[in-house]
This record gives C-alpha cells, structure tokens and sequence, in this order.
C-alpha cells in the first residue's frame, strides 16, 4: 500500500485561493416528482449512481452492506449483498467505465480514522449473487483535531464523484457550510489528502456528480432540512469552483433529507431523498434549461 499526499494540480492552490461565495445567483426551482413510493428497503438511501438503466443506492450509517437498485418507475429491481464490508458509514456513489465505488466516509462526530472508499467491479454486478469489495484508504491531511465533536465541525464527508484517473471529494461542513475539495486515485492506496480549494455553498454538500461531458458540476445539501443545489460551469479541467455558479433553492422539497445525487447516460439530472417527514423519493431537475435562462 502506498501512503503518500497526493493532490492533483497543487499548484491551483495558490492561483484559485479558497474560492467564496460572494456573488452567486440564487434560482427558487420546484424540482419534477418522479416517485414518492419507493420500497421501504430504500428508507435510508444516501448516494445514487445510474447505470444498465438503473438507479443504484446504498443506504447510510449501518444498514446492511448491499447495493439496491430501481427504475425509472422508482420499482426496486435489484439487491445484491457485500460479503466482505461493514457499513459504517455509506453516504455517496460514484461510478466509471469499471468500478461502482461506495464513499464510507460519513464522520459526524469528527473523529473517524478509518475513512475508506470500496470498489465494486461493475462486471461481477451482472453475474454474482454476492459481491466482494476492495478498498482505498485515506485520511485528511489537514485535519489535526479528532475529538468528538457532533455536528460542529468541518471535516465530514458525504459526497464524490470519480472523473479521469481520479476520485474528487467534497465535505459537508456542519460549521462554517462551505465546502473544501480534494482528490485522490482511484486505485487501492493510503492517502493523506490535501484541501485543492474551497467555496462558500452556504449549505452542507451531502451529494456530488459530474456530467457526461465533464463540463458541469452539481452539488446537492441541505441548511436547516431546507434543500439547495449548486450548478457549476463553464470551469477549465477540474477547477470546479472557478467557473460560473449558479444556487437552487429547492423549497418544494420543504423538510426532506436530500442525500443522493446522478446525471444519467442521457445527461439528465436526478435526486433522491431518504425517508424523513416526508417520504423516501426521487426527483428530476431540468439543469440544462436553468443555466441556459441564467446565463
């Protein structure tokens, strides 16, 4: 195992500073209800990736170590069981070409030293009736304090997307609601990450992914169980907060736990809340026409 500070494009840091929040436009959007009647198996459902037309989740901190999937009908058609994998803390998905890879790195408390992204080989999901995992383990390289400290801290996670030969994190700041970027390889490893850039969201990321084309970012949290998305574009390679930046307040959603987030093959835009005063749903988001008509 390697164990080394890995940080793509180091020397943005200097030249993208730690990026706010200062000028940024907020939209009130009302996102499209596609299914509020999923399973029940899916109450606790926290990341979301679309792949073989469907949508795969997890659910979070403790339920049981396995992948589920619905349609586009929200009817669960698959579970598959990992066999060698605890659910600490699942909170987020991401997918390549490859690998599902699950993010167990939810750390209300601040105090986890055991942060971890698993592999899942997308191949052994059309066959295997039970899967096996591999892992990457990491740390941040910037975190000094691991005392327990509930929700008043700056160093969870909850959202990742993979894109080229890299995985990019994003925190949920329970603190200050901004959120800080890092990236590391998606190849079993020991990393110690260092903060690329930070930018002021105003609300705590539980959910990341990247478009097909690479050339926007969606963000999805919460301030207050109230649910806002950021829209970022027109950014240069991965300098994701250096672009264009558009806020989504998503009041409709009212008291839901927003806690999933995927383009589709097609591009299109979903995401999912997990059971809380209202019920476990998915929803669809027309990002393209909202950057078209705020530009």
């Amino acid at each position: 195992m390697r164990n080394f500070t890995y940080t793509i494009l180091a020397f943005l840091i200097s030249t993208m500073g730690m990026a706010q929040n200062n000028a940024v436009k907020t939209v009130v959007y009302s996102p499209q209800l596609i299914s509020d009647q999923l399973s029940p198996k899916v109450n606790e459902q926290s990341g979301m990736v679309w792949h073989k037309d469907l949508f795969w989740v997890i659910n979070d901190s403790e339920c049981l170590p396995e992948l589920l999937a619905y349609n586009m009908k929200g009817e669960l058609k698959k579970n598959i069981p990992i066999s060698n994998a605890q659910n600490i803390d699942w909170e987020d998905l991401a997918e390549d070409e490859n690998y599902i890879y699950i993010g167990d790195f939810g750390n209300n408390k601040g105090a986890r030293k055991d942060l971890r992204v698993l592999r899942v080989l997308k191949s052994d999901m059309d066959k295997q009736t039970e899967l096996v995992v591999d892992s990457i383990t990491f740390a941040w390289a910037d975190q000094k304090n691991f005392e327990k400290r509930n929700m008043k801290h700056d160093f969870d996670c909850e959202a990742f997307f993979a894109y080229g030969d890299s995985l990019y994190l994003f925190t949920k700041n329970w603190a200050n609601k901004k959120t800080r970027l890092y990236s590391m390889p998606k190849l079993p490893g020991d990393y110690q990450l260092k903060p690329i850039a930070e930018f002021d969201v105003d609300f705590m990321v539980t959910a990341a992914d990247i478009s097909i084309d690479g050339k926007t970012v969606a963000l999805v949290g919460y301030k207050f169980f109230h649910t806002y998305m950021m829209l970022l574009s027109d950014f240069e390679g991965q300098d994701f907060f250096n672009g264009k930046a558009l806020r989504l307040d998503l009041n409709s959603l009212g008291g839901s736990q927003t806690e999933g987030l995927a383009f589709t093959d097609k591009n299109e835009l979903f995401i999912s809340c997990e059971k809380s005063i209202t019920p476990q749903a998915f929803y669809k988001i027309d990002w393209m026409k909202l950057l078209n008509s705020n530009n």
